[in-house]
């Protein structure tokens, strides 16, 4: 399961084992990873730019991670932004630096960009990125350089860089909200992840590895349990299985996992056949989530695997009401 990092700027630790050996570990923690094996080791001989695509939870960072660690940059920090979770002012200041004034003070802030030094840079949601942004990553793409806030000095930098998505970038270009030249550049390289409600024959083992991963007694599922989690859309893909299976496997008290130990809303999930836009998916989650949550913003967002401003702003970009926390 791919972990959220809410703090800005989060490196992940790196260097420590042979990246072989690191990349079987990891696959043998998430064997959600095993169908992108090749297009991983290909990308980490690479230094290009690697856009990678997939809906929330479908393993996107840890991908990146896997891409990372794997590369002769493996010794050299990753370090994480997340674009959607950030004002506009705040965003900028953590990606570029600021030197001067900033939030009424002085201040001298390397940025994200800065910080990864001679590793990689993972700038998560890239398609929410504001024009003033947009042009800055152009620039550090085709002149491996930033201006920080508030200077004028370009700053060299040698970091490479990925960037992840969940919505469709080549719709922004079309709309006028993201630079078609940026989005070329990005795209150099595409790594794109499927949604797991179009892998439903990986459910039940993944369910099966996630419940082994908490060493609880019960190792697998009854045949109506199993019918379940194979017939439902998974719209929050791997994080949600997860949540799911941590939740079943606290309430089962058999020796194996049954259908009433599982939330009630795999039992309400739409036909596969007719599948609903991804927004319809998203609002839908979110929805089901808020309910369960009963309203706190901060519980569901923690559930979404997002963070609460993030969680408030889909709120308002869908029109849906924020409920009152409890």
């Amino acid at each position: 399961m791919v972990s959220r990092h809410e703090d800005i700027g989060h490196s992940f630790p790196s260097g420590a084992r042979a990246p072989e050996s690191w990349l079987e570990e990891a696959i043998s923690r998430d064997p959600a990873l095993d169908h992108v094996l090749p297009q991983i080791r290909r990308l980490a001989a690479s230094d290009a730019p690697v856009l990678i695509v997939g809906e929330p939870g479908s393993g996107r960072e840890l991908v990146a991670r896997a891409i990372h660690n794997l590369s002769g940059r493996a010794a050299q920090p990753l370090v994480l932004l997340d674009c959607a979770s950030l004002s506009e002012p705040l965003i900028e200041a953590e990606m570029l630096g600021v030197d001067g004034t900033f939030g009424g003070k002085p201040q001298h802030k390397i940025g994200v960009i800065e910080q990864a030094g001679h590793g990689t840079a993972l700038l998560a949601e890239v398609g929410e990125l504001p024009p003033r942004l947009q042009d800055a990553l152009l620039r550090l793409l085709d002149r491996h350089e930033v201006v920080r806030l508030n200077s004028e000095t370009p700053v060299p930098v040698d970091a490479r860089t990925f960037a992840t998505t969940s919505i469709d970038l080549r719709g922004r270009v079309a709309a006028g909200l993201f630079r078609d030249d940026l989005h070329s550049r990005l795209a150099t390289e595409v790594l794109s992840l499927p949604p797991l409600r179009e892998r439903t024959e990986d459910v039940p083992a993944l369910a099966r590895h996630f419940v082994m991963q908490l060493g609880r007694a019960q190792r697998d599922f009854a045949p109506d349990a199993e019918a379940l989690l194979r017939n439902y859309s998974w719209p929050g893909n791997l994080r949600e299985l997860r949540e799911v299976v941590e939740l079943a496997a606290l309430h089962a008290r058999g020796d194996r996992i049954a259908a009433d130990d599982l939330p009630d809303r795999l039992r309400t999930t739409p036909e596969k056949t007719s599948l609903p836009s991804l927004r319809d998916v998203e609002m839908r989650h979110i929805e089901r989530v808020l309910q369960e949550a009963r309203g706190n913003q901060r519980r569901a967002s923690r559930i979404l695997g997002i963070s609460r401003w993030s969680l408030s702003r889909r709120l308002r970009k869908y029109g849906m009401q924020p409920r009152g926390e409890e």
